[in-house]
């Protein structure tokens, strides 16, 4: 057996495995120069000040950098790939297209708004008022900067580079998968995991797989993510994968089951959430399948066959 073939396909290309650790390698580099040379420099300019003023989680921006750095590296030295590396990741100039985005935030919003709705209704959970200590705006502000670039952080690590390189090498069914479990773990060091709360990460890590798949853009499924976030933060005031944030006026009261309200992770680690993302799946699927046009990045309906494997 030829000592190569454990690096090299039968196509002549390097094997997924080896770009993606290749890929992990090189955002690991990155982020290294970042925090050693260019960190320095902004803190000579004051920059860390600015960033603790305004609110700028300077860790997850330093993670975004690094993840692009990993991203730009793995395209051009393993793959060769010299135009339209931010293309194929879906973070190409089309990609940002209105549709796309209004795609993103509306699915990300109502999957997890009409549950949270229905349990609301049903007493599951319940509003309770508080002292406000500060305005929603000031609130909603600090929700939002934080969520933002863990959101595009999170996104451009598991559905940008890895996620186009898993398809191309093992289908796109296998590779939602993969990356969904990737996505999962993830979060194991989040507070008070649950097997359940687990296992509805891995559920969105699909539901955002195939927001980024059927829209072909990244900055979709970003905006999805974070409108999923951002109204358990800000509109509801619950947990986030539970992380708490600031809750000013009022905040949401779990009445369980855990198994199906989300318990201490919110909302989105219960059972009603799951049945709001794989609803939104099935209509996003078929509606994009039914109005797909020449403008579409890539034929829904091939992709429908894709994520059915069929």
């Amino acid at each position: 057996m030829d000592p190569r073939t454990v690096f090299v396909g039968g196509d002549g290309t390097v094997r997924a495995f080896w770009r993606v650790l290749f890929f992990c390698g090189a955002t690991i580099v990155g982020l290294t120069v970042i925090m050693a040379i260019l960190y320095p420099i902004a803190a000579a300019l004051g920059l860390p000040d600015f960033a603790r003023a305004t609110r700028l989680p300077i860790p997850d921006l330093m993670g975004v950098g690094a993840i692009l750095i990993g991203t730009y590296a793995a395209s051009r030295v393993i793959d060769g790939v010299r135009d339209g590396i931010w293309i194929r990741v879906g973070l190409g100039r089309h990609a940002l297209r209105w549709r796309a985005i209004a795609i993103g935030l509306a699915v990300g919003t109502l999957a997890i708004l009409v549950p949270s709705a229905a349990l609301i209704a049903a007493g599951r959970l319940t509003v309770v008022t508080q002292p406000q200590l500060q305005s929603w705006t000031s609130a909603s502000g600090v929700a939002l900067m934080v969520l933002t670039f863990a959101a595009l952080a999170e996104e451009l690590l598991m559905r940008g580079y890895i996620l186009t390189t898993l398809r191309v090498s093992v289908g796109t069914p296998v590779a939602i998968v993969i990356t969904s479990m990737l996505f999962a773990l993830l979060h194991l060091g989040n507070p008070d995991p649950t097997v359940i709360g687990i296992a509805m990460v891995g559920l969105a890590g699909y539901f955002l797989a195939v927001v980024r798949i059927a829209t072909g853009s990244l900055y979709a499924a970003w905006v999805a993510h974070l409108a999923w976030n951002f109204a358990q933060a800000a509109l509801l005031h619950a947990p986030v994968s539970g992380m708490p944030l600031p809750q000013p006026g009022y905040r949401l009261v779990d009445q369980g089951p855990a198994w199906l309200t989300g318990g201490s992770w919110g909302p989105e680690g219960g059972i009603a959430a799951a049945v709001g993302m794989l609803v939104t799946i099935f209509l996003l699927i078929s509606v994009l399948k039914r109005r797909a046009t020449g403008e579409a990045v890539a034929p829904l309906a091939s992709i429908s066959r894709e994520l059915t494997n069929e």
